[in-house]
C-alpha cells in the first residue's frame, strides 16, 4: 500500500484525532500504549522505548510518514520522574529522527509552547527560548535531538485543545464538565497563549501544504488571549453568555510546578510562507465541541 501513514500515540487526545480524520486520505496506521480501540486491526500495540520494537515496526509498515503524538504530557509527572519524562519527550523523538532520516520517511514531531522567552510579545520560530520546569526541558531536548537527527523533520509548536477519549484530560474537558456540572470556573488572567483545536491540528496535516515543511513550526491561532478569555469564549460558544468564570492568577494558584506565564506564538510564518490560513478561535472551539471519533 503506498502512502501509508504511521501515528504514534493514536489513542491519545490529538493522536487519535489526526488518525482518525488521515483515514481519508489512504491506508494509516497507529499505535497504542494503555488504550486500545476494539475491532481496530489497524492500531497496534508498542512501547515506543523499545526501540527495537520501534525499528521493527517502521521497517515492516515501512510508511511515507510518521507523525509522533506520543509523549509525557503532565507537567507534574514530569517534575516528579524526569527519567521518564525524557525517555518519551526527548529519547523517543531521537530514535523516530534516526530511522526515517536513515528510510527517507518525512517526520512530523508534536512539541510544545511551554517555554519562556524574553519578549513578552507572540515569539518566532527563531526566537530565543528557554524551559523553566522538568516538561519543557524534556521537550526543548527532544526538539534539538529532532533536528540533529533528522534535519528534513517538521517540528509543530502548538498548544493544542480538543476533547480526550476519557473526557477529562484536557482544559476543554475541565470546561465542560464544570459547565455542566454547575461548578466554579477559575481562568487564569496571567496565562497568554494562541491556543487551536487538536482537529486543525489533523486538517493541516491533510493539506498538501505540510508535506513538504521542514524544521521548527509554530502553529498557534492568530489571536492571543488568556486561560480566562479562552474560558469565556468556550460559554460563549455553549451560548453561556450567563456563566461567571472567576478571573484567577497562576501566580497565587496551588500548583506545584512553576509554569511559563506567557507562551503565544507568532503564526506568520505559517499563514504567510506556508500559505495556511487558520480558522478563528471561535470557529475552532464550536469544532472541537462537536467532533466526535
Amino acid at each position: 500500500m503506498a502512502n501509508k501513514t504511521l501515528v504514534l500515540g493514536a489513542t491519545g487526545l490529538l493522536g487519535s484525532i489526526v488518525y482518525n480524520k488521515i483515514k481519508s486520505l489512504g491506508p494509516v496506521f497507529g499505535t497504542y500504549f494503555n488504550t486500545p480501540t476494539p475491532g481496530e486491526k489497524e492500531l497496534i500495540h508498542l512501547d515506543a522505548r523499545d526501540f527495537t520494537q520501534l525499528s521493527k515496526l517502521i521497517e515492516e509498515l515501512s510508511p511515507a510518514r510518521v507523525i509522533n503524538c506520543v509523549g509525557l504530557a503532565s507537567v507534574e509527572q514530569c517534575e516528579i520522574n524526569p527519567k521518564a519524562s525524557l525517555e518519551l519527550n526527548a529519547e523517543v523523538p531521537m530514535h523516530l529522527a534516526q530511522i526515517t532520516n536513515r528510510d527517507k520517511i518525512q517526520l512530523i514531531h508534536i512539541s510544545t509552547d511551554h517555554y519562556e522567552s524574553d519578549s513578552k510579545q507572540p515569539r518566532t520560530e527563531s526566537e530565543v527560548v528557554y524551559p523553566i520546569n522538568q516538561y519543557g526541558l524534556s521537550k526543548f531536548e527532544g526538539e534539538k535531538l529532532v533536528i540533529e537527527s533528522n534535519p528534513k523533520a517538521l517540528i509543530l509548536r502548538t498548544n493544542f485543545f480538543g476533547r480526550s477519549r476519557s473526557r477529562r484530560n484536557s482544559l476543554l474537558d475541565f470546561a465542560l464538565q464544570s459547565l455542566n456540572s454547575r461548578k466554579q470556573i477559575v481562568g487564569f488572567t496571567d496565562v497568554i497563549f494562541t491556543p487551536v483545536s487538536a482537529t486543525e491540528i489533523a486538517n493541516f496535516l491533510l493539506n498538501p501544504c505540510s508535506l513538504s515543511i521542514t524544521g521548527i513550526l509554530n502553529f498557534g491561532s492568530k489571536e492571543v488571549v488568556s486561560k480566562f478569555d479562552f474560558l469565556t469564549k468556550v460559554t460563549q460558544s455553549l451560548g453561556r453568555s450567563n456563566v461567571i468564570i472567576e478571573r484567577g492568577l497562576i501566580a497565587n494558584s496551588a500548583l506545584s510546578v512553576a509554569r511559563p506565564n506567557y507562551l503565544a506564538l507568532s503564526s506568520t510564518l505559517l499563514e504567510k510562507s506556508v500559505g495556511y490560513k487558520l480558522p478563528l478561535l471561535e470557529q475552532m472551539i464550536r469544532d472541537a465541541i462537536n467532533y466526535q471519533i
